[in-house]
């Protein structure tokens, strides 16, 4: 596994790199790595890079051959390091019955006491996630942060915690969560800091604690802007559109989801943006700006993207 600092790329943290499985990196002495690994390692990097770019096809195609190439000298690391990547990628593009075929294969090769037992049971519980098995994936990412022996465990903590808020468990997944964000900050993990500060924020958003809920949302946001992570900064500024909206100022409320809505418009991110213009349109109308909410649900209307009528995290119209 890759450490994240500061200055790395958020990347570092998304997808597993396959150098964590060469062989010889822990005794004293240096063992050769042969041409065909030192090939599957390069496909593997390019496959990372490519899904940085978004172009996840390509990286698909680059894993196969890191697979393959593994696979002809029988290199079981880095076969499960190749599925984990493709199992991933597949999530994130939405092919969730390949993604659940290629962690599953992963999970065949893996060895007793393997050090990727903790990356593979987290990429399992991130899948049943995205099919909403809920109770099932919290029994996987659990699984996944008792294996994890190194620095991820906070972000093992965080995926925990947020099926725990997911199933009506704020307060045992605020206590996890402040474990976790000093777990990340100690590691120096600042992009899941940042989601272990929004997650809080979401509790407290929740539970009334607007002035903490806000503070949590300003330093994620401060956070993800170092990193660009525009999906996540969408998220912080929704977050501080929702502590203005509970406290009944529509008016700041509409500017900070005004500037969610560019981030996520600017970023190619449709279904956040359809999401948060049907948010906005509400908030309109609630402040009595009838003119501006129509032009919003026309705008809206032309939107065609799958889930266009997801509400965002931190809704301050659907949450008590």
């Amino acid at each position: 596994m890759i450490r994240e600092t500061r200055a790395a790329k958020p990347l570092a943290l998304l997808l597993v790199m396959v150098a964590a499985c060469l062989g010889g990196c822990a005794g004293s002495r240096v063992k050769p790595v042969s041409q065909t690994r030192v090939q599957a390692m390069e496909h593997n990097r390019r496959g990372v890079e490519a899904e940085a770019r978004g172009e996840r096809d390509r990286a698909l195609a680059e894993f196969s051959k890191a697979l393959k190439l593994q696979s002809s000298v029988e290199n079981t690391d880095g076969m499960i390091v190749a599925l984990i990547n493709s199992a991933r990628t597949q999530r994130l593009k939405g092919d969730l019955p390949s993604a659940r075929q290629s962690v599953e294969r992963a999970a065949s090769l893996l060895a007793e006491g393997s050090e990727l037992a903790s990356e593979l049971f987290y990429e399992k519980a991130k899948i049943l996630l995205a099919a909403g098995e809920i109770a099932a994936a919290r029994v996987w990412a659990v699984r996944a942060e008792a294996a994890e022996k190194g620095d991820a465990r906070g972000r093992r903590q965080n995926l925990v915690a947020a099926l725990m808020l997911r199933q009506g468990l704020p307060d045992q997944a605020r206590e996890l969560l402040e474990q976790a964000l000093q777990l990340n900050r100690k590691a120096e993990m600042a992009a899941e800091e940042a989601n272990s500060l929004r997650l809080l924020g979401e509790i407290h958003l929740v539970q009334g604690g607007y002035d903490r809920a806000g503070a949590c949302y300003r330093e994620a946001l401060k956070l993800d802007k170092e990193f660009g992570l525009g999906a996540k900064i969408a998220a912080d500024l929704c977050g501080l559109g929702a502590v203005a909206a509970k406290r009944g100022d529509n008016s700041g409320a509409i500017g900070w989801y005004r500037r969610a809505l560019e981030v996520s418009s600017n970023g190619g991110d449709a279904g956040s943006a359809a999401a948060t213009m049907a948010l906005l349109a509400q908030l309109y109308r609630l402040n009595g700006d009838q003119v501006m909410a129509e032009q919003l649900e026309a705008e809206l209307g032309k939107i065609a993207v799958p889930g266009a009528a997801k509400v965002p995290q931190a809704s301050p119209l659907t949450r008590p």
